[in-house]
């Protein structure tokens, strides 16, 4: 039996299908991309890969109907993220919600009842300090989280309507191995391209805007956890650390661990309306979430796999 995962080659998406695995479970990716991730390299005998657009239904229809006896649930993590959404607004609103709503669809007439939905922090918008699932409702301030939160109600209410077990883990400021900072969105490549040796990394504001960073093991654990979870009393968790760093500090201690290049010249304030951490207390006690890796250990360990590229 398979659990589904959209968009498997991805950042989130490669290292929740390892976490699975590693727990024994056995994985199908969905993916248009055909390179597999590092952290899969040595585990391609417990997944299979099929080539699919999430965004084509009649693509979706084809593996369902061949796997959805199968296939026991669903972790969605297919997503465009940051002012990515807003270079092609159009294309990449229809990825990041009618993405979610196909597989929703696919899994309603297929009979597959449990769905974890990888969404984002950043629906809270400019929520002061510490945003809790229990207290603050999705106030996005950009198109990005516009769409995020739109999937989010989407898959609640198809939940409600159609009984589906449809279940969201908010994650927030991913960083570690897997993905270059050049790839990244510009508050990455200027927070950790140090680690990369990019050149020239000049940003007028940001040095004070303070996030929570989580490495991309801790939360691909917590959405593994929501996703295997039995019973859940909510819907919604945040999957973070529960602290907030800020961006300038973040970068200087990027540049101290990578102590040959230029650090980033980063100057006062902040650069988007964003809460500063997330509550994990949910997570805490109803998953058993905790995060695991410290961000000075995780910027190195990020370091040693980006020399190794």
């Amino acid at each position: 039996m398979y659990t589904l995962i959209t968009g498997g080659f991805g950042h989130i998406g490669s290292w929740t299908a390892r976490t699975l695995i590693e727990k024994g479970e056995k994985v199908l990716i969905l993916d248009t991309r055909t390179r597999v991730p590092d952290c899969l390299l040595n585990y391609q005998g417990s997944f299979v890969h099929l080539f699919c657009d999430v965004t084509r239904f009649e693509e979706l229809a084809e593996v369902f109907h061949k796997y959805h006896k199968e296939i026991v649930g669903i972790i969605h993590t297919v997503g465009i993220m940051g002012e990515f959404v807003q270079e092609a607004p159009h294309k990449n609103t229809e990825i990041n919600v009618n993405g979610f709503l196909n597989v929703l669809e696919a899994a309603r007439i297929f009979g597959i009842e449990k769905i974890a939905y990888t969404s984002t922090g950043a629906v809270y918008g400019a929520v002061k300090g510490i945003a809790s699932e229990t207290q603050h409702l999705p106030q996005p301030e950009d198109l990005y989280s516009a769409t995020k939160a739109s999937a989010e109600m989407v898959g609640l209410q198809y939940g409600s309507t159609f009984g589906l077990d449809v279940r969201i883990a908010r994650v927030y400021f991913i960083y570690g191995p897997g993905k270059l900072p050049s790839s990244f969105i510009k508050l990455y490549r200027h927070t950790f391209g140090v680690l990369e040796g990019l050149q020239d990394l000049r940003m007028e504001k940001g040095y004070d805007q303070k996030l929570d960073f989580t490495n991309v093991k801790d939360a691909a654990r917590g959405i593994c956890l929501l996703y295997t979870a039995n019973s859940l009393p909510r819907r919604v968790y945040n999957i973070a650390t529960g602290e907030a760093s800020s961006v300038g500090d973040v970068a200087a201690a990027a540049a101290r661990i990578a102590s040959e290049h230029q650090p980033a010249e980063i100057g006062p304030g902040t650069l988007m309306p964003r809460c500063e951490a997330l509550s994990i207390e949910c997570a805490r006690t109803e998953l058993g979430y905790a995060p695991e890796i410290a961000l000075e250990e995780g910027l190195r360990e990020y370091f040693d796999w980006i020399k190794a590229q």
